[in-house]
Order: structure tokens, then C-alpha cells, then sequence
């Protein structure tokens, strides 16, 4: 069956237009590799379900305890934002990096229309609708959401348009941090010094293209640097599970699982621990 119509907007950035997903929040379609960012199903539901809830950050972060993320794939910092939004609710630190090619730029952050998302959808689990996970998650811990993406747009927008390949910090509120290291995803090393100001990491959110679109990142090559980048019982997290993924995850030394995946989106998603 093919997926459903959904509406796209230009977001007068070439090759890229917004899709509105299931959930009301937006996502990107890539003209290029023909993939969105996020599930169709859902961009927050997807970032929250799969990513912050799966990986256990969530919990470190409402148990005031410090936590240090990596994400393959910063997009629309849709993942960031929920993450740091928690962080910063809790008041506890949490540095966050994340590998990415192209950051996009300002003016797509400032139309993400992240807020508004969250308030219908905090509107819509308040009102009684069909029971879901995202239920039992505090929705006031993402009234920060706002304020980040503000700062994470303010931010952008001192840098060039397409800025050059190395890293870029930032220090978003009192307790975020965000490091964007831009440029090819592979060249991440776990024994690196930018590595090593994060290590041990407590979990990876590994969001990149799709296997069939970026083969590329999803290699033993890539898993190990992972694997050895992360403490002792820290997770890595994606929505995808296919065989091929989850059997080059185990030979690296991971514990991998399947999980129940978002409502309305897939039915199972991938949580592997080390």
C-alpha cells in the first residue's frame, strides 16, 4: 500500500520542502533522496517515542542526572530540542552533539512551528483522546522548546550560510550544550578529543537516512566507533530494524532489541544496549 498524500509547503530553501505529518508537526522531504527526516506518522511522536522515551534519557534527565548524547543526523534539531527542553525543565546538564553534513539554515529552524505542534498535541492526550505511551510524559517538561529554538535560530543565523566542515558550540540556557560537528559522519572516532569531552556517552540517537539511502553510515565501520563511545550499559536507539542492521549491531557487541515504536507510526523500532 503506498503511503498517504500529505501536505507539503515550500520552505524556500532549494530541495527541501515541509511535510505536516500525522501528528500535526513538520518534517522534511528531501527532493533529492526522495526520504523525509522524520515519520510521516509523526516528527515529535517519532523524536519522543523513539528517541528521547527508548533511549532512557528521559528518565536520567527527570532523575537529575547528568547525560551526554550523540545524534547521527541533527535535521530539523527536532530531537535536540525535546531532549534539551527536558534537560533544562530539570535543570540538569546535558551536553548533546550531533554529526550532521549540511546544518541547515536559520530560516528553516525559525518555520519549524515546533510549539505549536506540542501545544495541540498536549491539547489532544489532555482531552481524553485514544490512549497512548507519550501519556504518561509530563508535557510541561517541553515549555522550554520555545525558548531553545529561539536560541538555536539566533545562533544559525551569525553563522555562513553554508559554514565550513569542523565544529560548532553552543551554549543554549544554563544547562545545554550544543555541539555541531559538520561534516562526513564516518570520520567520527569514539577515542577522538571532541569524543572524549563527552565521553562516556549515555546514549546515541542514530537517525540518519535511511539504509537504502545512506548505506554508507549504516556499517560494522560506523557501529564500532558507536559501541566504543558509549559507557557501559548506554543505548543506542532507530527506528530502523532491519535484519541486516540489528545482526551487524550484535557482531559489534551490542544487546539488541525490537520495541513497540510510536502509536501511529511503526510497529517496532530498535533499541540496542552495550
Amino acid at each position: 500500500m503506498p503511503p498517504p498524500e500529505r501536505v507539503r509547503l515550500p520552505t524556500g530553501t532549494p530541495g527541501l520542502d515541509w511535510m505536516i505529518t500525522d501528528d500535526g508537526s513538520r518534517t522534511l522531504w528531501d527532493q533529492e533522496v526522495r526520504e523525509t527526516y522524520h515519520s510521516g506518522c509523526g516528527a515529535v511522536a517519532e523524536s519522543l517515542g523513539v528517541y528521547l522515551l527508548n533511549s532512557g534519557v528521559a528518565n536520567r534527565l527527570r532523575a537529575g542526572k547528568a547525560t551526554s548524547v550523540l545524534e547521527y543526523g541533527l535535521g530539523t534539531a527536532t530531537a535536540f530540542l525535546l531532549t534539551a527542553s527536558v534537560a533544562d525543565f530539570a535543570q540538569v546538564p546535558l551536553r548533546y552533539a550531533a554529526l550532521e553534513n549540511v546544518f541547515l539554515p536559520a530560516e528553516v529552524f525559525e518555520s519549524l512551528q515546533l510549539v505549536k505542534s506540542l501545544s495541540d498535541r498536549a491539547t489532544q492526550t489532555a482531552g481524553g483522546a485514544e490512549a497512548r505511551p507519550e501519556h504518561e510524559f509530563d508535557w510541561d517538561c517541553l515549555n522550554s522548546v520555545g525558548t531553545l529554538l529561539h536560541g538555536l535560530t539566533a545562533a544559525r543565523r551569525h553563522l555562513p550560510r553554508d559554514p565550513e566542515p569542523g565544529e560548532y558550540v553552543f551554549e543554549l540556557g544554563d544547562y545545554v550544550t550544543l555541539t555541531v560537528q559538520i561534516g562526513d559522519a564516518r570520520d567520527f572516532r569514539c577515542d577522538s578529543p571532541s569524543a572524549s569531552a563527552l565521553a562516556p556517552l549515555d546514549a546515541i540517537y542514530f537517525d540518519a537516512f535511511s539504509p537504502d539511502t545512506s548505506p554508507e553510515l549504516w556499517t560494522r565501520e560506523v557501529f564500532e566507533q558507536a559501541f566504543g563511545a558509549l559507557r557501559a550499559g548506554g543505548t543506542l536507539t532507530s527506528y530502523c530494524v532491519k535484519s541486516a542492521v540489528r545482526r551487524t549491531l550484535r557482531d559489534v557487541g551490542f544487546d539488541v532489541r525490537r520495541v513497540p515504536g510510536p502509536v501511529g507510526g511503526k510497529r517496532e523500532v530498535l533499541l540496542a544496549v552495550k
